[in-house]
């Protein structure tokens, strides 16, 4: 790992802490030894965290270490005061100054596990929601074919009851005005014959 990459790590683990409640001034300096050596700083100056790759002459402490332990330093992963005891850190100039980061570290530890948690719940929830989603379209989608196939089985019902219905009552008139001018012809021809009847016989006797 480059000395780059270690500040731009130190940065991105310890840099959005909230120093909010810290009071007074703390300026502290780090200097890597090993793999990607150099010196950076970190001051906390009226509320905020700064953090930058330059050397800080007017320090309050300076905390020498092995590039990978002040990054687990920094993640909470190593504990400032179990790696001072156990000589992976070195400290020099004020040690209770310098170890008065560990509770700012563990608070930052805890807001992002937080954090880790939420988006974890959150990328959980998505194919959850997504699911719901598509179940509800499939369920709107088939009712409306299921109705409108009821409407279209309906339709030819109707119009082939109306039909028959219909048909007979119009086939029956012209019908019945047959048969009333049959019945007509029949009556006049019979009464015609019953009249020239008597005539024909009155004559011959």
């Amino acid at each position: 790992m480059t000395y780059e990459e270690i500040v731009a790590k130190a940065k991105e683990e310890f840099g959005s802490a909230d120093v909010s409640n810290y009071e007074g001034h703390l300026a502290l300096q780090f200097n890597v030894t090993g793999e990607g050596e150099g010196i950076f700083y970190a001051e906390i100056l009226d509320g905020k965290l700064f953090i930058e790759p330059f050397d800080y002459k007017d320090n309050d402490a300076v905390l020498t270490a092995d590039g990978s332990d002040l990054l687990s330093l920094f993640s909470g992963a190593l504990d400032p005061a179990a790696a001072f005891e156990s000589g992976k850190l070195t400290v020099t100039g004020d040690i209770a100054k310098a170890l008065s980061i560990q509770p700012i570290i563990e608070n930052n530890k805890k807001a992002a596990k937080k954090t880790t948690k939420k988006a974890t719940a959150k990328t959980a929830e998505k194919p959850a929601k997504t699911a719901a989603k598509t179940t509800k379209t499939a369920a709107k989608t088939t009712a409306k074919t299921t109705k409108a196939a009821a409407k279209k089985d309906e339709t030819p019902a109707i119009i082939g009851l109306a039909e028959p219905k219909k048909a007979p009552a119009k086939a029956a008139a012209p019908k019945t005005a047959a048969k009333k001018a049959t019945a007509k012809t029949t009556a006049k021809e019979s009464t015609k014959a019953a009249k020239t009847a008597p005539k024909t016989t009155a004559k011959k006797g």
